[in-house]
């Protein structure tokens, strides 16, 4: 006490201590399960994206973005959208399911078709034998925006394994 006032902890109530309790204890066991999941291998992350030269390239003809910015925790990257993207995600083992969705800047989202989700070793981008790749093309997801204002768009993945523990990872592409 200083000239008969309580200063630090000793001014916030019963209550509000419980609180502050309560979320840091939430914080840390969710902290902890991220952790346990990570020690079992159960993970994705984002490795980056790949821009088409020309309309309808090969993945193997696609060259990689070499410029970038950060959203927060998301890398967002750089290139020719409109003739196409691959975006490529490792994971720690394999999953029982993979899928994606496609989020446009006003925020409607878009499942990927499961035929432009490919498994390691099934797609031929270079450098990228045993990452997952999310293919992503403007003319096959119509139902989202892309142009006149809405030059990027967000790829969700959500990979789940035998145990039911599931993991999200984003990674977004826009125009240069």
């Amino acid at each position: 006490m200083r000239d008969g006032t309580k200063v630090g902890y000793q001014r916030i109530g019963p209550r509000v201590r419980g609180v502050v309790m309560a979320v840091l204890s939430a914080a840390a066991s969710s902290a902890c399960a991220e952790m346990r999941q990570i020690m079992r291998n159960e993970f994705a992350s984002y490795r980056g994206a790949w821009f088409c030269a020309k309309d309808g390239c090969a993945l193997g003809q696609m060259q990689r973005s070499t410029a970038a910015h950060r959203e927060g925790d998301i890398t967002v990257n750089h290139g020719d959208v409109g003739a196409g993207a691959a975006l490529a995600f490792s994971v720690g083992k394999s999953p029982k399911t993979f899928t994606a969705t496609v989020s446009d800047c006003k925020g409607k989202t878009v499942d990927v078709p499961a035929e432009d989700i490919l498994q390691p070793g099934n797609h031929g981008l270079a450098g990228q034998s045993d990452a997952w790749v999310v293919r992503v093309n403007p003319a096959k997801l119509p139902d989202l925006q892309w142009g006149k204002g809405c030059k990027k768009w967000m790829v969700t993945t959500q990979a789940t394994w035998d145990k039911g523990s599931t993991w999200e990872q984003k990674g977004g592409i826009a125009d240069k």
